[in-house]
Order: structure tokens, then sequence, then C-alpha cells
């Protein structure tokens, strides 16, 4: 059985791709920075992606589950491929997932 973190993995990465999103890397892992659940690109603008999901029964606040410490560390991990990569246009995105008999998905830009 798949975990709840990898399907709203693939959730949120089928819509991407369903909106114009091209992935460039999935689960990428830097020791010092911790992981980035999926990397995207449309246009010009490269997307860095962290994914929350939760089941339907359990409470779902993505504040909660993407803490300050979180954060810090995802900012470091984006400055880390900015700079390497030389990347001009870049957003970070927040993508919660409630997987039940419907699935929602809410985009947070810039978080």
């Amino acid at each position: 059985m798949i975990k709840i973190g990898r399907l709203g993995e693939r959730i949120v990465e089928k819509y991407l791709i369903n909106k114009g999103h091209r992935i460039i890397g999935k689960n990428i892992w830097l020791k010092k920075f911790g992981e980035v659940d999926l990397i995207t690109q449309k246009d010009d603008v490269f997307y860095f992606v962290e994914v929350k999901a939760l089941k339907e029964n359990e409470n779902f606040t993505p504040e909660i589950h993407y803490s300050l410490k979180k954060r810090k560390k995802f900012h470091n991990l984006i400055s880390y491929f900015v700079n390497k990569y030389d990347i001009k246009e870049f957003k970070s995105l927040l993508a919660t997932v409630k997987v039940g008999k419907k699935i929602k998905i809410k985009i947070y830009e810039n978080v």
C-alpha cells in the first residue's frame, strides 16, 4: 500500500502537469538542506514544491505541518539550486492534498 505522502506527491505531480508544468525532478535530497518533493518548470519559471497530504478524516491545517524550521530548510534548499544552476525566475509552492472520497488540492505560492 502506498503511503499518503507519496500518494499526495503523485496527485500534485499530475495536477501540475495538467496545468502545463514540466517535471524537472522528484524527491531530491540534499543532506545539508533536506528534501524538495518536486521541481517543475512552466515557461521560464522554476517551481519548488513542498507537498503535504492527509486523509480526509484528519485535521487538515497546512500551517501546522509546515513549520518555521521546515520553511527555513526549504528556502535554503531553493537558494542552493537557484545559485548552482543560475535560475533567474522561481517560485516556492506549498501544495496541500486532502485524500478521501474526493481529492482536494490547494496551492499556496511563495510560502
